[in-house]
């Protein structure tokens, strides 16, 4: 993974990873939801499926199937950015790489899983295992559990002196 820790690389994915951030969470989440987009966060950590049924008996499923694929790509750039963020970093300041890179591949990874049970269960809702809910949650949980651990690195990293 060292191609990844680069300057060029990581403000390539800071740039691409705040304008998908922009069009997900400012354009595509109000969108799915018919409001500020929150419910899409709702329905992560809802674990139940008959609260994620509520959740999306208000929603706007046809925009939510036709633009997931934005948060796919969103994911994608933003395991990139904190990975070779967090890669450049440890080599600018002259530590050994650690597991913190894999940690922000694995929040992408996470969310990708989690969009794609989003995606099933939106095809019938009915049929859907409550447990397979519940289990798409703990992938959401996952994801969002990994961004402070990620960010306490990066903010690690900024404070140590090279070496």
């Amino acid at each position: 993974m060292n191609f990844l820790a680069n300057k060029k690389i990581v403000l390539f994915f800071a740039i691409t990873t705040a304008i998908m951030a922009f069009i997900v969470m400012a354009l595509f989440d109000p969108l799915v939801d018919g409001k500020n987009g929150l419910d899409v966060i709702a329905l992560q950590l809802s674990f139940s499926k008959d609260v994620g049924a509520n959740i999306v008996s208000r929603w706007n499923i046809e925009a939510f199937k036709k633009w997931i694929v934005l948060d796919y790509l969103y994911a994608l750039n933003y395991m990139f950015f904190f990975a070779s963020l967090i890669l450049w970093l440890e080599k600018s300041k002259g530590i050994q790489h650690s597991i913190y890179p894999y940690i922000a591949i694995s929040a992408g990874v996470f969310d990708w899983i989690e969009n794609s049970l989003e995606l099933w269960f939106l095809r019938d809702i009915e049929s859907f295992s409550s447990t397979l809910f519940f289990i798409h949650s703990i992938f959401s949980s996952l994801k969002w559990l990994a961004l402070p651990v990620i960010l306490w690195r990066i903010i690690q990293l900024y404070r140590v002196k090279r070496v």
